[in-house]
């Protein structure tokens, strides 16, 4: 596997235990709707990331035309399904808020330090 790759999946690797952890531990409070949100939370924040790292690595075509049209589409299709599936959870089933936004949340923000970290250690 190559470096970017791993980091990939190492990301997601963290980012998992993230939204288990935040999911069992609000499950062990007693707060059930929470866990779920949170959960949720942290997995829209996962495939999210997943989706840019399928069309970061699509830049490489040949055909700047056509990779920018799929960075385009890509982008459009990542927020339409992100709104989507927000507007569901919060308005459809009625999810707490607060805790949906703390599942994405701290998975971005355990994404952000881990590249941090990494590049840090890289660098050195």
């Amino acid at each position: 596997m190559d470096a970017p790759e791993t980091f990939v999946r190492q990301t997601l690797v963290g980012a998992v235990a993230v939204g288990a952890a935040g999911g069992i531990a609000l499950l062990l409070f007693g707060r059930p709707g929470w866990a779920v949100a949170f959960s949720l939370g942290a997995v829209v924040s996962l495939g999210n990331f997943h989706l840019i790292t399928r069309a970061v690595g699509r830049l490489t075509d040949p055909d700047a035309a056509q990779a920018s049209r799929h960075l385009w589409k890509g982008a459009l299709f990542r927020f339409a399904a992100v709104g989507i599936i927000l507007v569901l959870a919060v308005v459809v089933i009625r999810l707490n808020v607060l805790a949906l936004l703390a599942g994405l949340l701290l998975t971005q923000l355990v994404m952000i330090g881990y590249w941090l970290l990494r590049s840090a250690r890289d660098t050195t």
